[in-house]
């Protein structure tokens, strides 16, 4: 069911200023916009007290640009933030999908959000991975995807971001992976202080991103707003020579970086695999390609394009793709540090989801395996990525550290972390939420359905 939306509603205002809806009004053609049924009301939220809301903070329209039929999602951070719940995801992902069956001229993503929604976090962090899927599905098929952002993008929204075929910033705005606060926690205000606006700005504000040439920069007007939309939807390259670009747009920014190289360990499906770059990031086997897991180390930015490296390198073609990829998670997630948001390292974490959606375009069969844990961003754009996901008994599934988790809930971490159904790291919630194929031991080629 659709509600007409024939208003452009309090145009003197920023768009920082407006809600959702009137943010998508301000977009579009006059008279153009009609909404799409609700995302629906969290049922998980009651619990921790909170009142939920029928559009879980998330407002999808069909509507017309310059007279050329575009998909808008407008996200609400005053509600909880903007955090991503399962709802919220759906809806993203739902809307990307309408848009592989209606073919609009593009797509448009207004995008004010903290990330995933802990109080959700393994629902949510499923139907984010799922909407990145999908995202990047509907641009392979040719159609284009741009990206706002309205206000602060953190967390798993700011992959999302990174992910369009163009990304722009309003003045004022901010755009990181862990947030100012995470740095300072993690470690100390020497790092970086929350408190300090101007501090905050040099790393995640829109000044200091275009400046880095990482986003573009747009004024708050209305018609500079759409002129910019309209045009970023025509400028869009073919799909696998934007991901080319991008990747050495990004080898410019860690040219200066070390990769050290990893073993492989003692993994079952590694039996009989030799290195096939110099970081041994990526394996050959008889029968398989495999990622090597970052098991010791955070995931930095130089780490991931060093694998997206030899990814390109050896199997980005449209020929010899028999052979199916092994992406074997296991990792203390993404770096948080000051020197890897100022690199911006959403940005390699969502080239790396390109690169394995660019594979899975070609014909090449992704197979995940989460061998020890899968944490945050760094699993829902590597491992979440691919057709099918497998899991050792022991594996974990971590949105965000205990500590984090009771911060954000109120309830205990003990509490939550072993046996809660939503927050339970345990592979086992994981897979009750349908992101498991199958818990398997060993993790041998046969057991993942490799033969």
């Amino acid at each position: 069911m659709t509600t007409p939306f024939d208003a452009r509603t309090d145009l003197a205002s920023g768009l920082q200023r407006l809600d959702a809806r009137a943010r998508i009004g301000r977009v579009a053609d006059a008279g153009s916009v009609t909404f799409r049924a609700s995302a629906g009301a969290s049922r998980h939220l009651a619990r921790f007290g909170i009142a939920p809301h029928d559009d879980d903070g998330i407002v999808t329209a069909a509507a017309t640009l310059h007279g050329a039929p575009v998909l808008i999602a407008a996200q609400d951070e005053r509600y909880l933030a903007g955090s991503v719940g399962e709802r919220h995801g759906k809806a993203l992902a739902a809307m990307f999908a309408d848009a592989m069956r209606e073919q609009p001229g593009g797509i448009v993503l207004l995008l004010a959000s903290g990330g995933v929604r802990l109080h959700e976090a393994n629902a949510a962090e499923l139907a984010l991975a799922r909407a990145l899927s999908a995202l990047l599905d509907a641009r392979i098929a040719g159609i284009p995807v741009v990206a706002l952002c309205v206000g602060s993008v953190f967390g798993g929204t700011s992959v999302l971001a990174c992910a369009a075929d163009r990304l722009a910033m309003l003045p004022g705005s901010r755009l990181g992976l862990s947030g100012p606060k995470v740095l300072e926690s993690v470690h100390g205000a020497w790092e970086l202080d929350a408190s300090d606006a101007r501090d905050v700005d040099t790393v995640y504000g829109a000044k200091a991103r275009h400046g880095a040439g990482a986003v573009e920069l747009v004024a708050d007007t209305t018609e500079v707003l759409r002129a910019w939309v309209a045009r970023a939807l025509q400028e869009r390259d073919d799909f696998e020579a934007s991901v080319r670009a991008a990747h050495a747009r990004l080898a410019r920014r860690i040219a200066h970086d070390v990769v050290h190289p990893y073993a492989a360990g003692a993994l079952a499906c590694f039996d009989g695999a030799v290195p096939a770059d110099a970081a041994h990031l990526l394996w050959r086997a008889a029968r398989c390609w495999l990622t090597a897991p970052f098991t010791d180390r955070s995931v930095a930015p130089a780490d991931v394009h060093a694998l997206d490296a030899a990814l390109l390198a050896h199997l980005a073609s449209r020929e010899n793709v028999a052979l199916p990829l092994v992406l074997v998670e296991d990792s203390p997630g993404h770096a948080v540090s000051r020197a890897a948001e100022m690199k911006l390292v959403s940005q390699f974490l969502a080239h790396h989801a390109a690169v394995l959606a660019l594979l899975r375009a070609q014909g090449r069969r992704l197979v995940g395996l989460l061998a020890g844990a899968g944490h945050s961003a760094a699993f829902f754009s590597n491992a979440l990525q691919a057709d099918a996901l497998y899991a050792l008994p022991p594996a974990r599934v971590v949105a965000m550290e205990p500590a984090a988790v009771a911060r954000v809930t109120g309830i205990a971490a003990s509490s939550l972390i072993e046996d809660d159904p939503l927050l339970g790291q345990p592979v086992r919630h994981f897979a009750a939420q349908g992101g498991v194929t199958a818990i398997v031991d060993p993790p041998t080629l046969e057991a993942l359905d490799i033969r």
